[in-house]
């Protein structure tokens, strides 16, 4: 029960926090008008939000996680999260890749904020296993591709890092399992959290010094299915 209500008090003190930070943020942009136009001050704002909403929904006294679902198109999503990774990826010279079987819609149903959860923890996983890779025999990359199967749309993300051993995948989404040096162990036990709690499977594939995958498959919206 301790514990409980310091991760409440917490998180209160920290939407409040965040609150005064965001009305900052809007101070600023009504000063400074030509902020509007600048790509990375709207990527810094639309990550900030997705953290407020993550916060806001912790203290949400909703229980039901259907309250919150709403049409998600991935293919939108994947080029938010590529503007927000992109100066990490350039400095360390690594290439996002996505690839699409057409130029249409790839919706789902879910919540964006928990697809963002889901997203940026694979993606931070998948950037500290290539800069692990002392090696760089092939280049740093990391791929997307989205395609449909019937009632499902299909993801797989890629990346060309250091890999996992079949002994480290077995445990990897164990929370508080890490194979990095000071790691915490908890993106993937969030990301294995997050697909439970929206019926997405998830499967990964790893191999040592050649790379890891995981596949998502998603339910997608009933006029989307093929």
């Amino acid at each position: 029960m301790k514990n409980q209500n310091t991760l409440t008090t917490f998180s209160h003190e920290l939407k409040n926090s965040l609150t005064l930070i965001y009305s900052q943020i809007q101070y600023i942009e009504q000063t400074h008008p030509e902020l509007s136009q600048d790509v990375y001050w709207s990527g810094m704002k639309a990550d900030f939000s997705s953290v407020f909403d993550m916060v806001r929904q912790m203290l949400s006294p909703v229980s039901d996680a259907s309250a919150t679902l709403e049409p998600v198109d991935l293919n939108a999503l994947l080029e938010e999260i590529r503007c927000s990774w992109s100066l990490r990826l350039n400095e360390c010279k690594i290439r996002f890749s996505v690839q699409t079987e057409d130029s249409s819609p790839y919706y789902v149903k879910g919540s964006k904020t928990k697809y963002l959860q889901i997203f940026n923890n694979l993606i931070s996983n998948g950037v500290n296993a290539i800069c692990r890779k002392k090696e760089a025999s092939r280049e740093p990359l990391i791929s997307v591709h989205l395609s449909r199967e019937g009632d499902f749309i299909v993801c797989s993300l890629s990346d060309t890092g250091i890999g996992m051993t079949k002994e480290q995948q077995s445990r990897a989404f164990y929370r508080g399992v890490s194979f990095v040096p000071k790691g915490n162990g908890i993106g993937l036990s969030v990301v294995s959290e997050i697909a439970r709690e929206l019926d997405i499977s998830i499967h990964m594939d790893s191999a040592l010094n050649q790379g890891t995958t995981f596949t998502l498959i998603f339910p997608c919206l009933a006029d989307t299915a093929r």
